[in-house]
């Protein structure tokens, strides 16, 4: 993997929802060797200024490397971000990455179940997009705590067969996305999972559930964690793994879901969402 800090253009800032962004981007060298479930550690602040100090982790929703373009979902929650989705067509961002490791259809395997949560979706919608050229089918299950947190079906590739669920019932099922996937479970041959750490949690318990009915089937998680460095240096993303300590940044973002013990998802400071 070869990682760069570049200029990025912008080239569009689209508000897709209430509180949701698509974000657009020229870069050729990042959007060569980046993959889905990548991220680049994005500047959210002009280079004299420096406020806020750190940069924001950012999943990759789309790469297009023939075209040297880049795109994130993006949930304004915060200053960098709010500051990031004002930046006017043409600017320049500065962006490190590819950074950490990425998901992957497995061999022989051609049913992909893709679960995410609110701005998890992001890595899933770039993961489907190499679905059809790879032979994968693809029913993605999308949740969020209203309609302002789904990403419209306009934004996925045209090949995905998608599933909403909404905490107060505004748009498709009224509940948690985890209710969705025992529907789905057993035509899937492969899992990829994304969201807020509860619902990852939950989704790995379902999976062992399922497991136990259905049989096994590869399942791998992207998590979400503050960064510092985001190169493995600072080490303020490390989780706990059954194999050891694992930085998120570096060992991740994506893990096989078996290998998460899930036992620092009560300690916020450890995994609370990337910051805005």
């Amino acid at each position: 993997m070869t990682r760069r800090i570049e200029s990025a253009r912008v080239l569009r800032n689209t508000r897709i929802t209430d509180r949701l962004w698509w974000c657009e981007y020229e870069a050729p060298v990042i959007a060569a060797s980046a993959r889905p479930g990548q991220f680049a550690h994005v500047l959210c602040s002009a280079p004299d200024q420096l406020d806020p100090l750190l940069r924001r982790p950012l999943s990759f929703s789309r790469i297009e490397p023939d075209l040297g373009r880049v795109a994130f979902l993006i949930d304004t929650v915060g200053r960098g971000t709010a500051w990031l989705v004002d930046q006017q067509e043409g600017s320049e961002i500065d962006m490190l990455g590819p950074l950490g490791g990425s998901f992957a259809f497995q061999p022989d395997r051609a049913r992909a179940l893709m679960v995410g949560g609110g701005i998890g979706l992001a890595p899933l919608i770039a993961l489907a997009d190499l679905a059809p050229a790879e032979g994968v089918q693809v029913r993605l299950l999308a949740g969020g705590r209203d309609a302002h947190q789904v990403t419209p079906r306009a934004w996925l590739h045209s090949n995905v067969e998608y599933h909403v669920a909404t905490d107060d019932g505004a748009l498709g099922h009224h509940g948690f996305i985890t209710d969705l996937v025992q529907d789905h479970f057993a035509w899937s041959d492969q899992i990829f999972v994304c969201g807020p750490t509860p619902m990852m949690h939950a989704m790995a318990n379902l999976t062992d559930e399922l497991t136990a009915i259905h049989g096994p089937r590869p399942a791998f998680t992207s998590l979400e964690a503050r960064m510092g460095c985001a190169m493995g240096v600072c080490y303020s993303c490390v989780v706990q793994t059954t194999t050891g300590p694992q930085r998120v940044c570096h060992d991740g973002p994506v893990f096989p879901q078996s290998t998460l013990t899930w036992t620092w998802h009560h300690e916020p400071t450890a995994t609370a969402p990337s910051v805005g």
